[in-house]
């Protein structure tokens, strides 16, 4: 295994070069070149599962005002972030975003409200008016639009239709005026769209469970068909159609009920190659028991898992001449960096417990497999040599390594008879799921 830390040093040494400026560049290009490599010869995929909302009634703290573009829900909002269509209480629906975990909505263009009619043609400098019917919502201060647009807080009680408010208009108005939703509860369609992954790069297959059954949409290729199938709002379980865009994944029709099952099968995006290594010294030790899954740490503060780009990172602890701190010398993919102190592995430490090493590595690796590894210091130095430092000699030999192993990674890889499982998790294969792709693909 190469890690990050360890390519920057050996492309450094065989460059000559240890400019930050040198490094850097070389770090760039290593992950250009594993990209190519994957792209190439590796599928990476990935399984990513989200469930369906369906429509559901919820309620804010407050009346919207009129002009509102936001409120607040008064519970946090269950499921993956999402846009999707809210029906106000005066019918007027906006597409709003919901957060998951948050209890902030938001919506663009304001809320106009409900129309109220009244007996007459309000002038200039008045400071009441009279309804056409009483009113029969409940005694309050409501916020109300004239038709010019100005705004002012007026008092209307129950069963009553006298309208008052505090300084004159500015102007004489129309016989109407639009006052703020009148109640808190929203009614939110069935959710449409949903987020994809932050790793996403390309669907390759996927399902829609409901109960027992499996359905595959067909994939709509331009926004103009999706227009066209969305001149209505139309809701039902089984999707026939489903469109990618904007990074998000919509169904159609728009699922009725929550808590159906959307597979993914996609093609990952991969994080850079940018930590440095983690290195055990004296004060500075890991622990970790045989069998356990989890090591802990003292004397330094790691960096915990980003959960949106997942985990990158492997640990090694040495072998010494103390056989309470000895290590298997095995590297073990980090499954999560849970606190500055806590790691969990992907698979259970099988070597002898340790106690308090002081040899040991923490390193960011390449999600190419080891064996190849070094082809990520023979790409940038050709490129080195061939325009930074105008060296044939030097250039040549390091196209003679590339090559060499690139020849064994065709032979390895080059096939479809070869899966290599390159995912962060184990994943689970279902037959079901390649039997009809998304998209045909």
């Amino acid at each position: 295994m190469l890690s990050f830390t360890q390519q920057q040093t050996i492309y450094g040494d065989l460059s000559g070069n240890t400019s930050t400026a040198n490094l850097t560049r070389g770090a760039y290009l290593a992950n250009i070149e594993q990209r190519y490599l994957l792209q190439k010869f590796f599928n990476n995929e990935e399984t990513y599962t989200i469930t369906t909302v369906g429509a559901v009634s919820l309620t804010v703290t407050a009346i919207p005002a009129i002009g509102a573009t936001s409120a607040t829900l008064s519970y946090a909002w269950f499921s993956p972030s999402v846009q999707t269509t809210v029906t106000f209480s005066s019918g007027e629906q906006r597409v709003v975003t919901f957060k998951n975990g948050s209890t902030a909505i938001t919506w663009q263009n304001g809320l106009v409200g409900t129309k109220f009619n009244l007996t007459a043609i309000v002038a200039a400098a008045a400071t009441s008016a009279t309804l056409a019917s009483a009113w029969t919502f409940p005694t309050a201060s409501y916020v109300i639009q004239f038709s010019d647009g100005e705004q002012k807080t007026v008092t209307l009680t129950l069963g009553s239709t006298a309208v008052t408010w505090v300084g004159g208009l500015s102007a004489t108005v129309a016989a109407n005026f639009y006052t703020s939703v009148n109640t808190v509860t929203l009614a939110v369609g069935g959710v449409q769209t949903y987020k994809l992954p932050a790793d996403y790069s390309k669907l390759k297959t996927g399902t829609l469970t409901i109960g027992s059954l499996k359905w595959t949409p067909t994939e709509v290729t331009s926004r103009e068909e999706w227009d066209r199938l969305n001149v209505f709002p139309y809701y039902a379980d089984i999707p026939s159609h489903f469109f990618i865009w904007n990074n998000q994944f919509a169904l159609w029709p728009i699922p009725a009920t929550t808590g159906n099952i959307i597979t993914f099968n996609y093609k990952r995006r991969i994080p850079d190659l940018s930590i440095a290594d983690v290195l055990g010294s004296a004060g500075v030790t890991a622990s970790v028991t045989n069998g356990s899954t989890t090591v802990t740490v003292a004397g330094v503060s790691l960096m915990p898992t980003n959960n949106a780009i997942g985990e990158s990172r492997w640990i090694q602890i040495a072998p010494t001449t103390a056989s309470a701190t000895s290590g298997d010398n095995l590297w073990y993919k980090i499954a999560s960096v849970d606190s500055t102190t806590s790691i969990t592995l992907d698979q259970p430490y099988q070597g002898t417990t340790v106690a308090n090493s002081i040899s040991w590595t923490i390193g960011q690796m390449p999600v190419l497999m080891e064996d190849f590894q070094d082809m990520l210091i023979w790409k940038p130095l050709i490129f080195y040599y061939s325009s930074i430092v105008d060296n044939k000699v030097k250039k040549s030999e390091f196209e003679g390594l590339y090559n060499e192993k690139l020849a064994l990674l065709e032979e390895y890889a080059g096939t479809k008879t070869i899966n290599v499982n390159l995912c962060r998790r184990t994943m689970s294969r279902n037959p079901n799921l390649y039997s009809q792709s998304f998209g045909g693909i």
